[in-house]
């Protein structure tokens, strides 16, 4: 809706301002600027469904028992502002309508998805989390933040919110506030190690081998508190 809006907004002023182009030398720094817009939202375009068939690839080798299902991009980056670390991040939400479940889809790339030669997906890490999947790590994030146990079968009614988590609109955890260079660090699995720090989620991402290390397979990045919420609301269906 709001491609289409710039769209109509720069055809209905563009035009009557090319007609007097001559007569102010402004107006076509201002058509050019409009035009810029709309290269720009082409290149989103662009990079939207080139990220898509990235992710159409790793879950047609990975997940053949997908054969009916939606997949969205969601951010493009979903790194914390002030995150230092190289690894960027592609979130996908996906919907299997034929046995109606749903999926969050990350893809981690250390420096990066772009090279020399355009956008690469090729050195990707990828990590698929169903509803389930999810919640169990979210109710270890929780109690890392908090030092507070949730019971599972709550995890999917549970909001969680910058400053703790929320049920039927009551605060009933809330997270533990500590100084930016203070971190706790949980063994998750052999993926990741979870890590909290100012209210954000830290992963650091496992590897056993120096290649693994230059695809970003072993790398700490922090996890938008809106990415973690918007992932928790769409698996669990609280939108």
């Amino acid at each position: 809706m709001k491609k289409l809006i710039l769209q109509l907004f720069i055809t209905i002023i563009i035009l009557p301002l090319q007609k007097t182009q001559a007569q102010d030398d402004s107006t076509a720094a201002v058509v050019g600027g409009l035009l810029a817009i709309g290269g720009a939202i082409a290149a989103v375009e662009a990079a939207k469904e080139q990220a898509e068939a990235g992710a159409m690839e790793y879950v047609l080798s990975e997940r053949p028992d997908l054969t009916n299902f939606e997949l969205k991009t969601t951010s493009f980056n979903g790194v914390k502002g002030k995150d230092l670390s190289s690894v960027s991040i592609l979130i996908f939400n996906i919907i299997d309508f034929k046995n109606n479940k749903r999926y969050v889809l990350f893809g981690f790339s250390q420096g990066g998805f772009t090279n020399q030669y355009g956008i690469n997906y090729s050195s990707a890490d990828w990590k698929m989390f169903s509803s389930d999947e999810w919640n169990e790590l979210i109710g270890s994030y929780i109690q890392l933040a908090s030092g507070q146990v949730i019971e599972s079968s709550k995890l999917y009614n549970v909001k969680v919110v910058n400053k703790g988590v929320k049920l039927d609109g009551k605060m009933i955890i809330k997270f533990d506030k500590q100084k930016g260079d203070v971190y706790k660090v949980k063994d998750y699995s052999d993926d990741f190690k979870l890590i909290y720090n100012e209210r954000s989620l830290g992963l650091f991402l496992k590897g056993n081998s120096i290649e693994e290390f230059t695809q970003g397979k072993r790398s700490l990045v922090q996890i938008r508190r809106r990415t973690i919420i918007k992932a928790h609301e769409f698996l669990n269906e609280q939108e």
